[in-house]
């Protein structure tokens, strides 16, 4: 059941897992616009304020961006006890926010770095090392940054080809070297001890356009990717031992799916959402195929493109629609 509501188009980052009470960061998204035209953006920290009735959620924050947001992340690092925020912006720009000082009402912009070209749409932070952050952008461009010294970022190897744009990017849950990145024909694994990709996922059998991919909250050499083809809306779970074909494809979606998540708690847990306008909840481990499909989530007519499990609390999810809805179920 929809527990929280918030009536703008933004893009969500949960709080980490330490962050007591739980709070989702709202960046202004972009290639978006408002019935009044607004080209205005802000990055705005909400308390869920579970305890109240009412779908509306806290304000803590509220914070004038310079520009909108493809893509935001909120981290475990950084001083002063509530992690940094990332936003993936336009013109190859990062902008990394201290959440302590955004929460204190400053502006608290650590830096903004443009090292990218094009706009930044794939970001993910290190579960094991919190300081490390991975970034990818149009010409295959990934770059790992170390947040202790963003000056001067890293490559995972040579740059993947044919150059195309990185759609997803997401560490490995169980190897903290291992980074798979998603393009839209192929998912690279890079392995940065050896600064060079180890396996290339492809499926030269079906019409897929890959993006979104997710590991496997526990088995480190499994993962899902999902495809945004109309004709074909399917996500498939790969075993990176056996990478010549997926060892399962979960399909329920009827047009092209445009997010995934897997609960870190429950790998028995995956969430979608696609351009049917559902949400859809999947265990991917079922051993009969077609069975997979464990409940679906009340919805609007229009489009979720986003959706992300809480990492403290795992019976809640937050999506985020194109008709200007954020919504958090339960």
């Amino acid at each position: 059941m929809k527990v929280k509501e918030l009536d703008k188009t933004v893009n969500l980052a949960w709080s980490p897992a330490f962050q007591v009470p739980v709070m989702l960061a709202a960046g202004t998204a972009a290639q978006q616009l408002d019935a009044s035209f607004s080209t205005s953006a802000a990055l705005e920290i909400y308390d869920l304020n579970l305890s109240e009735p009412g779908l509306d959620m806290e304000l803590k924050s509220s914070i004038q961006s310079q520009n909108r947001f493809h893509k935001l992340v909120w981290g475990a690092t950084g001083a002063g006890g509530n992690g940094v925020i990332v936003g993936g912006c336009d013109n190859g720009r990062l902008q990394m926010y201290n959440a302590s000082r955004v929460l204190a009402g400053d502006d608290g912009l650590l830096c903004a770095p443009e090292r990218h070209t094009g706009p930044v749409k794939a970001i993910d932070f290190n579960p094991f090392q919190a300081n490390l952050l991975s970034t990818g952008a149009t010409e295959s461009e990934i770059f790992i940054w170390d947040l202790n010294n963003v000056k001067t970022p890293m490559t995972p190897g040579a740059k993947s080809q044919p150059a195309e744009e990185v759609v997803w990017l997401a560490w490995n849950k169980q190897v903290q070297h291992i980074l798979a990145s998603a393009f839209s024909t192929r998912c690279v694994v890079w392995d940065l001890r050896k600064n060079e990709p180890i396996i290339k996922l492809s499926d030269s059998n079906s019409r897929v356009r890959w993006k979104v991919v997710a590991w496997h909250p526990d088995v480190a050499t499994q993962l899902c990717l999902a495809s945004e083809e109309d004709s074909n809306p399917v996500v498939q779970l790969w075993d990176l031992r056996f990478a010549t074909t997926p060892i399962k494809t979960l399909e329920g979606h009827h047009k092209g799916v445009l997010s995934i998540a897997w609960c870190a708690q429950d790998p028995e847990l995956l969430v979608s959402c696609g351009k049917d306008s559902r949400i859809l909840f999947w265990n991917p481990g079922s051993s009969q195929q077609g069975d997979e499909i464990v409940c679906e989530m009340e919805t609007s007519n229009q489009w979720n493109f986003e959706v992300i499990w809480c990492p403290r609390n795992p019976s809640l999810v937050a999506t985020t629609s194109f008709d200007g809805h954020a919504s958090v179920f339960s």
